[in-house]
């Protein structure tokens, strides 16, 4: 159910800011894999846990529900869930701005936006955004705009839990084209949604486990259990995205659960962990002794130039 907007776009621009160190952060976030750190610090159905896992990557604690924004209260921290479609263009869902009782014009006034894979959990862009000039003009059209029958970009939807309404802030997924913020962005593996929802509910909500394959081959080695995976017949791939068959002999927990193949190579290269580091935290291998946080690799400037 969608609601009609709580809070009056502000009359005045929101004032420029930037952080060097950030800067530096989101640069080299570039090909980092977030799903070790999201293993070890939330809980495996946790809807946040991603964006939770970045920030603690970059330093903070989760900051979720709060009115100010991530950093320094000065520039909020988005993670946006993005994956290619079967023509190869880059999309999203909608994305959670902000509970209702938080103002979204102050969310949205200065923003990090952090491009994520949607399969691989793996960093493949970012964005620093302002909400000022036409951006903001077009944005302001949300405010009296018809929620069902407008389609604004900006929007509150109520989403019921039980007996619990939680309305929020939400973006519309196509606002991100439209402003160009995927300009630039390649996206790297495809999405098969009805699949991956199907095999999640055969393993009792665990994800699909994932394995990579090489050179075009057909089988990939399961990191679990050191079987075969091969790629599923009855399932159409998508873009370097292929449900799996894993081969038998098998251990019991790779039983339980789904398996897809990704193509390794379509993979960016993080330039502040080795190569084995990244592809094991892919696959979900990282033991919690092994763990690191970029911020502990990247050096903070003496000076953060704000």
């Amino acid at each position: 159910m969608r609601l009609p907007l709580r809070h009056r776009p502000p009359d005045h621009e929101p004032a420029a800011h930037r952080c060097l160190h950030l800067e530096q952060l989101a640069a080299a976030a570039q090909g980092l894999s977030l799903r070790g750190a999201a293993t070890a610090l939330t809980r495996d159905r946790s809807r946040g846990r991603f964006g939770n896992a970045l920030q603690w990557h970059f330093g903070l604690e989760s900051h979720d529900g709060e009115a100010k924004l991530d950093w320094e209260d000065r520039i909020e921290i988005k993670l946006v869930t993005v994956w290619a479609r079967r023509d190869g263009r880059l999309v999203c869902d909608k994305l959670k701005v902000c509970d209702l009782g938080v103002d979204p014009w102050h969310k949205l006034s200065n923003v990090l936006w952090v491009f994520v894979d949607r399969v691989s959990r793996v960093v493949i862009g970012h964005r620093f955004f302002r909400l000022a000039g036409p951006a903001r003009e077009r944005l302001a059209r949300s405010w009296g705009a018809d929620p069902h029958f407008q389609r604004p970009d900006l929007f509150v939807e109520a989403r019921q839990s039980g007996d619990q309404i939680a309305p929020a802030y939400y973006l519309a997924a196509s606002w991100f084209r439209r402003e160009g913020l995927f300009d630039g962005i390649e996206p790297l593996f495809g999405f098969d949604g009805a699949w991956w929802a199907a095999a999640r509910r055969r393993a009792r909500g665990r994800e699909p486990a994932i394995a990579l394959s090489w050179q075009g081959a057909e089988r990939a080695r399961c990191g679990h259990c050191g079987g075969r995976i091969r790629r599923s017949p009855e399932y159409q791939g998508f873009v370097g995205f292929f449900p799996g068959l894993h081969e038998l002999p098998l251990a019991p927990s790779c039983a339980a659960r789904g398996h897809v193949i990704l193509e390794g190579e379509r993979l960016p290269r993080c330039h502040v962990s080795s190569v084995e580091e990244q592809l094991r935290d892919i696959q979900g291998l990282t033991p919690p002794e092994q763990l690191w946080r970029l911020t502990d690799r990247v050096a903070e400037p003496d000076d953060h130039e704000h």
